[in-house]
């Protein structure tokens, strides 16, 4: 019996040190990782979980077309994200018809479905798009889906759009949504949206994907 008390004891040593948010069986242990503690048990029971995303950063602060490209860093903050998000791709993936959004969506490996930028906008990443399906469609599928997972990617103030829609203005305020808008620097944070008995919540993981810029 007393040959076995340092095997029993260093095995409570690692039950105590994994704590809740490395339980076996959750499908996206990247993410579980980085979400606060006092949520972790509810992330793994909820049904859906959809992450909302501001685009990676642009090129360039005051470029704001649709076709603006990322930055080099904006890349590495997509293949970031494509990291946190692991396999399988998630089951769908929702953008903004911005090249910056779309491109930052795709990290989920998943196609993605665009929506108008803003109502009545038709123009898309390429001059060739015609974008009719509006935001509020994009809100109605997701809602109605039972996907699992879900990626949109969206702009500053679009995320809270996404937010206040699924959990409701209070917590889309509570989370970082001032005056319905992101703030200016913060980039990389992940939006989590999970249902659980029925209704929406939300949590963040702030500067989740956010990486050094490039010298």
């Amino acid at each position: 019996m007393t040959r076995l008390l340092p095997t029993l004891v260093l095995l409570s040593i690692l039950a105590a040190c994994a704590g809740p948010e490395t339980m076996a069986g959750f499908d996206r242990p990247g993410l579980l990782e980085r979400a606060p503690a006092d949520r972790s048990a509810d992330l793994q029971r909820a049904e859906r979980h959809i992450l909302v995303v501001r685009h990676a950063r642009k090129i360039s602060s005051d470029c704001n077309a649709l076709d603006c490209p990322l930055s080099p860093q904006g890349e590495a903050m997509v293949a970031r994200l494509a990291e946190l998000i692991g396999t399988p791709a998630v089951d769908q993936a929702y953008a903004s018809a911005a090249c910056r959004t779309l491109r930052t969506a795709e990290a989920g490996g998943q196609a993605v479905i665009v929506h108008q930028a803003g109502d009545g906008m038709e123009a898309g990443c390429a001059a060739q798009d015609v974008i009719t399906r509006n935001r509020a469609t994009a809100f109605a599928d997701a809602a109605a889906s039972d996907a699992r997972w879900t990626l949109v990617g969206e702009h500053s103030n679009t995320s809270c759009l996404w937010l206040a829609q699924f959990a409701g203005p209070e917590a889309s305020q509570a989370v970082g949504c001032s005056d319905g808008r992101l703030a200016d620097h913060a980039y990389g944070d992940i939006f989590w949206l999970y249902q659980l008995d029925g209704g929406w919540q939300v949590t963040v993981l702030p500067s989740a994907f956010e990486v050094d810029a490039q010298d």
